[in-house]
């Protein structure tokens, strides 16, 4: 007798499973699969099939099992799990459904060959075992189209919300699916995009992706376009998109996925970053890394065309004296103003840039002849001599142009930058407002200039460096009231040096606060060893540079330093008179700081600037030095100007002092017009600290000596 279908299944379960997992093996999303839990579930369904069968059902219960709408279990089914697990793991429909004709053919296949006899009829356990295979089917189905509809609801609302524009097409152009912001973007609902083709949309970007289109699906390659677009309020807007071909199991393109983003601002960012990179932000001029590669790319131009080529370098006389006196603001719309007037000057096809702080670079290309250069370069000059309005203020500037030519003086472009900023050196030290073309002897002048510079460094770290001191003498007394402390360089070679051989180049390097720091710390010294050996207090003067004073921020903290040696009451810090009538609020702050730390001031060169009274007594000065130059003068003018200076000084209840004495007749007749103090050779020269120490000691001046002047 044939066993029951229920019984054959439940007893040859091992065999069914082996067959169709032989099957299974076949299917190419299945290979993913764990395959003991894959067992698990058919053997699951298997059992509840056969459960199914024993279980006595009626005609209602079988015609609604054979549509699939069998009675829902209170417990999960394992078709169920079954459609579950092959959603998440990306099998197609006809792969389900061919797991279950599997597991069908697999069971009547066995159970024929377990009763090669039985005649083959259809009865009604084999009915009931195909609605039971179909109920399986339709449980497991529906799990997997609902699994598939959540994970489509899933992609469209993070597609949606997403700012980027994201479209499917098929190749036709005609929309399979387009995300919330593209139907944003049209003023429409998804739905109505959906079925619609692209050029419907209409605008540039539609336009555009319309374009490429049939390059993506010929090519079958992704294309990425920009687009520029005019948006809201008539705002100009640019579109990225990349276009991504879908291909079908025969390798044709079956649809067209799209991105299309609003790069706008990150063009924008781009372009700033690359415009901080190359051009100048304040004049919008190209910089020095770019003006670099102009150099070699009109090099090469002019190889090309057997032309000549001129490099200019423009330094700004007087620019920091307005930025002192007007503030950085200031300084800054000159500047501006400098790179427009440049820029007038020359044709489009030349290249001005800014290289510094008040130094621009120019190159002239395609020269037939160096006298053009010239005639530029002093139409440059008419334009930076003629007045300047500022906030109102009217500004008066210079320039000093050095200029090299290619290929005359050099071939490579630092050579020409070399030779163009010796020549701009040259220019200023000729005086300012000139032009002056390179010549090799400035080569030979700018290595010496260099060498020593470098000697200077190694002479500030081996203390190469030492103070001279020359007395003040109280005219009225006679005696020794003060001195003034005057830099030297005992240089290994050259011997003693003046410091005006070499604190232009102090400045240059950024050696001067370290030297000027230096000559504090001595002078204060010496202050102090002299005030206890006299019993009373004696002050050396020192001389504080006009770039210390003037620079933004200051280079050092003198009255910081003092307070810590315990004030400046041995010290007189002498103030060059360009500092007192350009004196910004910051430079005043810095000299009344020295005022509160004990120091006193001096007006240094009086006479040689132009400040006035109101700016003596609003920096609270103690002296007024008288420059030399006018001490010396033998005219009546020379003698007027001390005696008004005088005048003027002690109008305000300043001492003063006058520098320069040679003779005893000069003397003389300062003591007559009533000056206070006086220093010069006619007392002594300025002497090492033991020399000065006699003088003092001896309670005298030296007689004058021939020797180096300061």
């Amino acid at each position: 007798m044939a066993k029951k279908l229920s019984d054959f299944i439940r007893g040859d379960l091992a065999p069914i499973l082996d067959a169709w997992e032989q099957f299974v093996r076949t299917i190419p999303s299945a290979r993913r699969l764990d395959a003991k839990a894959s067992r698990d579930h058919a053997s699951g369904i298997l059992q509840a099939i056969a459960a199914d069968l024993d279980h006595a059902q009626t005609n209602l219960e079988q015609a609604e099992k054979s549509k699939g709408r069998g009675p829902k279990s209170a417990e999960v089914s394992q078709a169920t799990l079954h459609g579950a697990e092959r959603a998440a793991e990306g099998f197609s429909i006809n792969e389900g459904l061919s797991e279950f004709r599997a597991l069908r053919a697999s069971v009547l296949r066995l159970w024929r060959a377990s009763n090669p006899d039985a005649p083959p009829v259809v009865n009604e356990e084999l009915v009931r075992f195909n609605e039971a295979i179909d109920q399986a089917v339709a449980e497991s189905v529906a799990r997997y189209a609902g699994d598939k509809e959540q994970t489509t609801r899933l992609f469209d609302t993070l597609l949606s919300a997403s700012p980027d524009l994201n479209f499917l097409v098929d190749v036709q152009g005609r929309f399979l699916y387009a995300n919330q912001a593209m139907a944003d973007f049209y003023a429409t609902a998804p739905c109505d995009i959906a079925g619609s083709r692209i050029a419907d949309l209409g605008g540039s970007v539609a336009a555009d992706v319309q374009a490429n289109l049939q390059r993506v699906i010929d090519r079958k390659a992704v294309c990425r376009g920009q687009v520029p677009h005019q948006g809201e309020s008539r705002r100009e807007l640019t579109y990225e998109y990349v276009l991504v071909p879908i291909m079908g199991a025969a390798g044709n393109v079956d649809a067209v996925a799209g991105v299309v983003r609003d790069i706008t601002e990150h063009k924008a960012y781009a372009e700033n970053i690359e415009r901080t990179a190359n051009f100048d932000e304040l004049t919008g001029l190209p910089n020095r890394r770019v003006f670099r590669d102009r150099i070699e790319q009109e090099i090469r131009r002019s190889q090309r065309a057997g032309l000549a080529m001129a490099l200019l370098i423009i330094d700004l006389d007087g620019f920091k004296d307005v930025n002192d006196r007007l503030g950085h603001d200031a300084g800054d719309k000159l500047l501006q103003q400098v790179a427009q007037r440049l820029s007038a000057c020359v044709r489009r096809t030349d290249t001005v840039a800014r290289i510094g702080g008040d130094e621009f670079a120019i190159i002239i290309a395609e020269l037939d002849r160096a006298s053009q250069v010239e005639v530029l370069a002093q139409k440059m000059l008419d334009q930076l001599t003629a007045p300047f309005v500022i906030e109102d203020e009217t500004v008066q500037v210079s320039g000093s142009i050095g200029i090299t030519l290619f290929p005359l003086d050099a071939s490579a472009p630092e050579d020409l930058m070399r030779n163009a900023d010796q020549a701009m050196y040259a220019a200023k030290k000729a005086g300012r407002n000139r032009v002056s073309f390179y010549t090799s002897d400035m080569r030979v002048a700018a290595c010496a200039r260099s060498k020593l510079r470098d000697e200077l460094r190694v002479a500030v770290r081996e203390r190469q460096l030492c103070l001279h001191y020359q007395p003040i003498v109280d005219l009225a007394l006679g005696g020794i009231c003060k001195a003034e402390a005057l830099l030297r360089w005992q240089h290994p070679q050259a011997g003693l040096m003046l410091p005006a051989l070499f604190l232009g180049l102090a400045e240059e390097s950024g050696l001067i606060a370290q030297i000027d720091a230096w000559v504090l710390d001595e002078a204060t010294g010496r202050a102090a060893e002299w005030s206890k050996l006299l019993g009373t207090a004696f002050r050396v003067s020192v001389n504080n540079s006009a770039v210390e004073f003037l620079s933004h921020p200051p280079m050092k903290s003198w009255d910081a330093y003092l307070a810590d040696r315990g004030g400046g009451d041995g010290i007189s810090v002498e103030v060059p008179e360009v500092v007192v009538s350009n004196a910004s609020p910051a430079v005043v702050e810095r000299l009344k700081a020295l005022r509160r730390a004990g120091v006193q001031l001096t007006v240094d060169g009086f006479g040689s600037g132009c400040s006035s009274m109101a700016s003596l007594k609003q920096l609270e000065v103690d002296y007024l030095k008288i420059d030399q130059l006018f001490v010396r003068a033998q005219g009546k003018d020379g003698r007027m100007i001390v005696q008004a200076a005088i005048a003027m000084g002690h109008t305000l209840g300043l001492k003063v002092i006058a520098e320069g004495v040679e003779t005893a007749e000069q003397r003389d007749w300062l003591m007559g017009v009533g000056c206070d103090y006086a220093q010069g050779y006619f007392f002594s020269r300025p002497v090492p600290p033991p020399e000065f120490l006699g003088l003092l000691k001896a309670g005298r001046t030296s007689p004058p000596t021939a020797g180096l002047r300061a």
